[in-house]
């Protein structure tokens, strides 16, 4: 069906912005205080990626925080795209905070997500969604709304899940949706004098 994997992209890609933690060894109080200040701050942060010489992801942050242990990262205002190996944007979003655990390969969003892919003209909408790269699913909160439109047709429902793996989604909540069948008016020919 609707295919996440090239979304998903930008969240594994993230995981690029993360270092190596330190291998000096604090005591639990000085760990425990260190953890919950960022080691690194960065305002307006411009990140990108390239592979074979090409660009595959591009990312702005108004603010981006890293921490001590080189894995959690956190970000706000994100825009990014990313794209296909020709070079051309397949991707495209802007989320108002990302939370990413590259270790464990975990990465939150939260609102105000917008992500659009070109390639299957599939737009989705949420104030909340999760990748796990473990097992390549993206999921929602239980009771949250997704909207993904794609091509006329428009679908919200809650208890959203996807698979990367299988390109296929599943709402286990309440569904609703509609479905523009109307076509597109005849064009009048310029010779027509009408």
């Amino acid at each position: 069906m609707i295919c996440y994997r090239r979304n998903a992209i930008c969240f594994v890609l993230l995981s690029c912005l993360t270092a190596a933690g330190c291998s000096l060894k604090y005591s639990d109080d000085v760990r425990s205080a260190e953890d919950s200040v960022p080691e690194f701050i960065f305002s307006d942060a411009d990140f990108s990626r390239y592979e074979n010489s090409k660009n595959t992801l591009s990312m702005h942050a108004k603010r981006l925080e890293q921490y001590k242990d080189g894995n959690r990262t956190y970000a706000d205002n994100i825009q990014f795209k990313t794209c296909d190996k020709d070079g051309n944007i397949d991707t495209e979003g802007t989320c108002g905070l990302l939370a990413s655990d590259s270790s464990q390969k975990e990465y939150s969003l939260y609102d105000g997500i917008k992500i659009y892919n070109h390639s299957k003209n599939v737009q989705i909408d949420a104030d909340q969604l999760r990748w796990n790269g473990k097992n390549e699913q993206l999921t929602s909160g239980r009771n949250d709304t997704i909207t993904i439109k794609k091509e006329g047709t428009t679908i919200r429902g809650s208890g959203f899940s996807a698979s990367g793996a299988s390109n296929e989604f599943v709402f286990t909540g309440a569904v609703s949706g509609t479905v523009d069948t109307t076509d597109e008016p005849a064009q009048k020919d310029a010779g027509d004098g009408n």
